[in-house]
């Protein structure tokens, strides 16, 4: 079977640098796949998903793989569509899934390291322990995971590797995640079955992970970064970006009121890369730290009307904490500030929301959104305020 999935959405992007209107304009957004399963027999199972995205490109042409709205194209002109999903996915009982094309991504965190229109191209394994447990052991630690991703970056127009093989631009990474729900008690069914209610309303979830690129400066190259013109990391007396970036991580999520449609959710993310270099060779930051923490409130998926999500943070990210062309359209890297968003189903497949950040750059020496205060770098002329508000329709 086939199954046809999507949404169009419109929104009005504002952005104020310095208290100076930076732009101001529409936007639109589409989205149109397909999904199914090809195959499912004892145990076995291959699905398929094959998407087609609104794609960016920047002032120099370079395709940016984070954005997916963009400004209402000129009269005459068509809008530039990419396929940014196109996967195959093997399961082997629910224990263990490869995944190989572009999908993505599968780890579990906010998105400081990867934009959720980013998708990886390339190969990933993920391997559920807990389904190897006891029924009774299941219900007490629902998700025992390690997930393991190898992407190769540096395929031209037509597919064939790079030719540049000093550094080959590589992504390889890991994470091993767990969910825990202490209060949680087995309950049984008049047939004497374990009951699948959940009756925890606390829940949280930890992960860990590794992620390796090489080559960064060959593909920071070819990918455009979207709002802003040069990258914020730090670079040295050529112009080349200084850090090779083998970034650790770390998540924790408490959920509460589990059982409930609106849960409460408290999370905070912390990075931190270790091949990161002195600003200065002799003296000055590594800028290799980076975090976001925040709060929400609402609904895990909107299935009736009037379902909402409410939710707060603050991140502070340096400039060579993150590789800035993977990592969230508005916040990049060199930034700190907060974030706000709203968003309520108010039609059967109709959902509304707004955001609101509010942000200046970590150093104001750097790249980065806001413009350089002049004197006082906390002044107000230092930050910028973006405001994106709009509606997209689900089908």
């Amino acid at each position: 079977m086939v199954n046809l999935y999507g949404d169009i959405g419109l929104r009005y992007h504002m952005l104020f640098e310095s208290q100076t209107e930076t732009f101001s304009r529409p936007e639109f957004r589409l989205h149109l796949g397909v999904f199914g399963t090809a195959f499912d027999l004892a145990g076995q199972l291959v699905r398929y998903d094959l998407r087609l995205t609104t794609g960016a490109v920047d002032g120099a042409g370079k395709p940016v793989p984070t954005l997916a709205w963009l400004p209402l194209p000129g009269f005459g002109a068509n809008p530039t569509l990419a396929v940014d999903r196109f996967m195959i996915e093997f399961q082997l009982e629910r224990r263990f899934i490869v995944t190989a094309g572009r999908f993505p991504s599968p780890y579990a965190g906010t998105e400081m390291l990867f934009d959720s229109d980013y998708h990886f191209q390339g190969l990933s394994q993920r391997l559920r322990f807990d389904k190897w447990l006891p029924d009774s052991w299941r219900r007490i630690i629902p998700r025992l995971e390690v997930i393991g991703l190898q992407s190769y970056l540096a395929q031209n127009n037509i597919g064939l590797p790079a030719i540049d093989t000093d550094t080959p631009p590589v992504y390889l990474g890991a994470q091993f995640r767990m969910d825990f729900a202490p209060f949680e008690q087995l309950e049984r069914t008049k047939d004497g079955k374990i009951s699948p209610d959940v009756n925890s309303d606390l829940e949280f979830r930890v992960a860990a992970g590794i992620h390796w690129y090489d080559g960064e400066e060959k593909f920071s190259e070819n990918l455009g970064l979207g709002y802003i013109q040069k990258t914020t990391n730090v670079l040295d007396e050529r112009g080349k970006v200084q850090s090779q970036f083998l970034i650790g991580e770390a998540f924790a999520e408490f959920v509460l009121l589990r059982t409930r449609r609106a849960r409460v959710k408290v999370w905070a993310h912390g990075v931190l890369n270790f091949h990161a270099v002195r600003q200065n060779q002799r003296n000055g930051e590594k800028n290799d730290v980076a975090f976001d923490v925040g709060a929400s409130w609402g609904m895990e998926q909107f299935e009736e009307r009037w379902d909402f999500h409410v939710s707060a943070r603050y991140f502070y990210i340096e400039a060579d904490a993150l590789v800035p062309e993977f990592n969230n359209e508005s916040r990049n890297t060199n930034i700190k500030g907060f974030e706000f968003e709203l968003s309520v189903r108010v039609f059967p497949t109709v959902t509304a929301f707004g955001i609101f950040t509010l942000s200046e750059r970590e150093d104001h020496e750097l790249m980065g959104f806001g413009l350089p205060a002049k004197l006082d770098p906390n002044r107000a002329a230092g930050q910028s305020v973006r405001l994106r508000f709009g509606f997209f329709v689900e089908f």
